[in-house]
């Protein structure tokens, strides 16, 4: 589903030639345009596939435990390095470009699968599992009965997909790169999936790439390893590298001054500030504005929090949702390249211009390029307040009456305990 922002009568009016609703694109011209490719292209397949795979797959959560899995492979060589690998994606690269080269993003699906055949899956599965590992793209030669449908996929968790179809043979039509550490890893059954995710980490995986693996049910004890639909493990392995990032974080020394980063990008707006104090402790608010996706009938700004202490959360995030655990990721990442700990309050504004629904990558990606930009600093907790509140589009007021710390008459005595 795309998301514009504005009424049906703007939209009929305009036609995506005037911009009534005040955008610099057509958020539905944009998508059929991305389909174009999509629409010379696949009449070209007839009930078969040559190309490269990321490597990727997608593991769906539509009927669990039962749950259908099978490979992601690209129409243009040119764009395989990078279509499905956002921690590489250029904070640059506009929405255009994204769901473009997104839409030549085939997804392939089997039947439906137990999660908990992930240790005894089938021929077709086992080999989208082989070629998963791979740190480099793997041919695949996959045959089908239909040809896949036109179309897209948009999910506020997921990147967009395009074409879908079900296959019934996939073979590797070249050689899967498997690292040293990811085939220690994947066959140590004895290891908890948490230890191995962490140990991925450290060793230079990215998040896209332990999450593929995860998902996959490649990773954990024997007994326990499952399928995980994408849109769960996207956040399970934020929040799991997240946890382990925080007990790092604990014996840190605590920064000396309030620290002020901001980064814009595709009308998101990230403020974040990094707070002196003996513990860790994390308030995230994501703003959307005025006739902005997900708030197109609001009058007022919608505004949504969670927060967490030193000793983490007990339940999930369950307003901010994937975004809380991509931005608390990026933010410890910092902290940890720093060596220092903070409280820290992060607002995201979300503007009309974020038309079309990308996925939590964005919120990682954007808290991180933030995060390397040099900070402004201030000697008080209300001068840096004063700062960020002058440069939000969003009142302060609105923010006080959601966030469990900025309602307090101090700041400072609240994060005392």
């Amino acid at each position: 589903m795309v998301s514009v922002p504005a009424t049906q009568e703007e939209c009929l009016r305009c036609k995506g030639g005037k911009m009534l609703c005040g955008l610099t694109f057509c958020p539905i011209v944009l998508r059929s345009r991305a389909l174009i490719p999509l629409r010379k292209a696949i009449p070209k397949l007839k009930n078969d596939y040559y190309g490269p795979s990321p490597p990727s797959i997608f593991v769906g959560r539509y009927g669990y435990p039962k749950v259908r899995v099978g490979p992601m492979a690209t129409l243009g060589s040119d764009i395989v390095d990078i279509v499905d690998e956002p921690d590489h994606w250029k904070t640059r690269m506009s929405m255009a470009d994204i769901v473009g080269f997104r839409a030549k993003l085939l997804r392939f699906i089997a039947p439906p699968i137990e999660v908990e055949n992930a240790s005894n899956p089938t021929r077709l599965i086992e080999i989208t599992q082989d070629q998963v590992q791979s740190s480099i793209p793997v041919d695949l030669e996959i045959k089908f009965d239909k040809r896949p449908r036109i179309g897209m996929s948009f999910s506020r968790f997921n990147q967009p997909m395009g074409a879908h179809v079900q296959f019934s043979s996939v073979q590797l039509a070249s050689t899967p790169k498997i690292s040293y550490n990811t085939d220690k890893i994947v066959s140590d059954t004895d290891m908890y999936s948490n230890e191995a995710i962490s140990q991925l980490y450290k060793g230079k995986h990215t998040v896209t790439q332990i999450t593929r693996l995860f998902s996959s049910g490649l990773l954990g004890l024997t007994k326990n390893r499952r399928f995980v639909p994408t849109r769960w493990s996207i956040t399970a392995v934020d929040d799991i590298i997240g946890k382990h990032l925080r007990n790092q974080i604990r014996d840190f020394s605590e920064i000396s001054t309030h620290l002020v980063f901001h980064n814009s990008y595709l009308d998101n707006d990230f403020w974040i500030l990094f707070i002196p104090k003996h513990e860790w402790f994390f308030n995230y608010h994501e703003a959307w504005k005025q006739k902005s996706a997900w708030n197109l009938g609001g009058r007022k700004p919608t505004i949504l929090t969670d927060v967490e202490g030193p000793k983490g959360r007990t339940s999930y995030a369950s307003n901010t949702v994937g975004g809380y655990y991509a931005a608390r990721l990026a933010i410890q990442e910092k902290l940890v390249q720093m060596r220092r700990k903070a409280a820290v309050l992060a607002f995201r504004e979300v503007g009309v211009g974020y038309a079309i629904p990308l996925g939590v990558w964005q919120v990682r990606e954007n808290m991180r390029q933030a995060l390397t930009h040099k900070p402004k600093s201030f000697s008080s907790l209300e001068t840096a307040l004063q700062f960020i509140s002058k440069r939000l589009t969003i009142p302060m007021k609105y923010y006080r009456r959601k966030s469990p710390l900025l309602y307090r008459s101090s700041l400072d005595q609240f994060l005392e305990f």
